[in-house]
């Protein structure tokens, strides 16, 4: 079998009548075909909230609510508030620097919050160690529009840790709720687990200084008459900084993350997305190869603005997947973007680009069997691509510049663009293994594998994550709730993670087209210390 057919089965691109069109981006790497064994260690960079918001440490003392819970309670472990009580600040009891720990158990229903930090001195709202603390939603929102399920309208304030999920079965309304939505600025979201329901986070526009990173999303959204609909993140900023870092978004039935907004509602300005890893989102659903759905977007009816999108990886499963990289919507004018040292694998379009003033490509690293690159603008003065690489037939016409498509030689002199990129007809080998340490919690970090050559383990150097001595666990994100892939004592050093994969989790509720299982080709994990 040749490359060209491998990479086609591997991805294997389904020639359909789009929806939508937009343009693709470049990516950059080894173009040598030379195996891409070991690490890659990626340190993000970009903008974050005012560090002034600091984490609370992980001590145990603080105020203490449970399902069971009461306004009588006195607050403490023995005898605990109702989540509402704490989250309306407790009759003035929780103070600026305070945490409020959540015991194990469900919390059903709406909830609101109001209770607010000040600078330096945040609130804390986090899951007590040990325990898995559910926020379920089935119920709590009107059963005839789409409502909010936990609404956070206090500034300064950081939520750690715990689930937010719907139980309701009902796939087929739009009306199943939005999970988190941030209504207040100077918030910090870190390690959340948020799944079936409709949107699994939302900012308001006006929310300034707002961080989400470490949480893994998946499964949410519902299936509608001609595409699914529900993302992992929905993203609106008037100002920002809004900063989404090393999150995981696979298997919704919308976008994986969708900055997005209608015209007049909202802007999308100064949005960084950074280290996040979007898999297989608008798979479950009945369209799962013919929807107009991304992996990640950005891009809206209002401008895009001083938007970054930075060391990002994405994949889908062979035979899913329209579009990966989705870098404006239709033909509606952009500002700036940067785009620069992302990961992106599959899809019959990996990259797509609309109007852009300054579109900046860099050091990407684009593969699949189908479309590499799609630029609809006529307009190229303001565009920049270098350094980036294509694991592609660069003979073959999957290149695409104002409707028509191009080799990959032709499309450079065409368009004068990528005078520094390359293509390579040789599939990567060995495996491409990216490290994200946590940003807020030492000894955590991400593992995301690309397993090229089907291995059954892979090695991973981890000893800037796991002090030595340190007992570790690694799990797959696909299986949270599950037992660890593998467990052990660090040496300071690497240690071996199997590939064998695991059976996604079904959706609440069923779905057209069950979730891929990706391993051993493509896994991500979690690898943290445990006591």
């Amino acid at each position: 079998m040749s490359f060209t057919q491998q990479l086609t089965k591997r991805f294997a691109v389904l020639q359909t009548t789009l929806l939508l069109g937009v343009s693709l981006c470049a990516c950059a790497g080894d173009p040598t075909g030379v195996a891409d064994r070991g690490v890659t260690a990626i340190d993000s960079t970009a903008a974050r909230p005012d560090s002034s918001a600091t984490s609370s440490s992980p001590s145990h003392q603080g105020w203490h609510v449970a399902p069971s819970g009461s306004t009588s309670g006195a607050g403490t472990k023995a005898s605990p508030w109702s989540l509402s009580y704490a989250l309306s600040g407790a009759a003035g009891r929780v103070q600026p620097g305070d945490t409020v720990w959540l015991h194990g158990g469900t919390y059903d229903g709406k909830f609101v919050s109001t209770v607010a930090g000040v600078s330096g001195r945040p609130v804390v709202i986090r899951q007590y160690p040990g325990e898995r603390a559910t926020i379920d939603a089935a119920g709590g929102t009107s059963g005839t529009s789409r409502g909010d399920a936990f609404v956070v309208k206090g500034a300064w304030t950081e939520w750690w840790d715990f689930e937010v999920m719907s139980s309701d079965p009902n796939r087929h309304t739009d009306t199943r709720p939005n999970m988190i939505v941030n209504n207040a600025s100077n918030t910090r979201y870190v390690d959340l687990i948020v799944h079936d329901g409709g949107i699994g986070f939302y900012n308001y526009p006006a929310a300034a200084n707002v961080e989400v990173t470490g949480s893994i999303f998946y499964n949410n959204g519902w299936q509608g008459p001609l595409k699914g609909g529900g993302h992992a993140m929905y993203l609106k900023s008037a100002s920002g900084p809004l900063i989404v870092r090393d999150n995981v978004a696979f298997d919704q039935f919308g976008y994986g993350i969708h900055v997005y907004t209608d015209a007049g509602a909202g802007q999308l300005i100064n949005i960084t997305l950074d280290g996040n890893v979007a898999f297989n989102n608008g798979a479950v659903t009945e369209q799962y190869n013919t929807s107009p759905i991304a992996n990640i977007l950005v891009g809206g009816e209002e401008p895009v603005k001083g938007n970054k999108v930075l060391n990002n990886m994405t994949y889908f499963s062979p035979g899913t997947g329209v579009y990966n990289l989705m870098m404006g919507y239709g033909d509606l004018p952009n500002s700036d973007i940067t785009l620069s040292n992302n990961y992106a694998v599959g899809g019959q379009y990996v990259l797509t680009t609309g109007q852009w003033d300054r579109f900046t490509a860099t050091d990407n690293q684009l593969m699949g069997g189908g479309g590499m690159v799609r630029v609809k603008d006529n307009s190229l003065g303001g565009y920049t691509f270098s350094g980036n690489s294509y694991r592609r037939d660069p003979n073959a016409s999957a290149w695409q510049y104002n409707g028509a498509d191009y080799s990959f030689a032709s499309w450079k002199s065409t368009t004068g663009l990528g005078r520094t990129d390359d293509a390579s007809s040789s599939q990567p080998t060995g495996t491409k293994v990216f490290v994200r340490a946590n940003k807020r919690e030492p000894g955590r970090a991400m593992v995301v594998v690309y397993n090229w050559g089907s291995e059954s383990s892979v090695s991973v150097d981890l000893g800037a994550v796991l002090p030595s001595g340190a007992r570790y666990e690694v799990r797959n994100v696909q299986n949270w709730f599950g037992s660890p892939v593998t467990t052990g004592t660090s040496s300071g050093g690497s240690i071996s993670i199997p590939m064998g994969g695991v059976t996604p989790p079904r959706p609440v509720g069923g779905s057209a087209h069950q979730p891929s299982r990706t391993g051993p080709d493509f896994d991500v994990f979690i690898v943290r210390v445990v006591k």
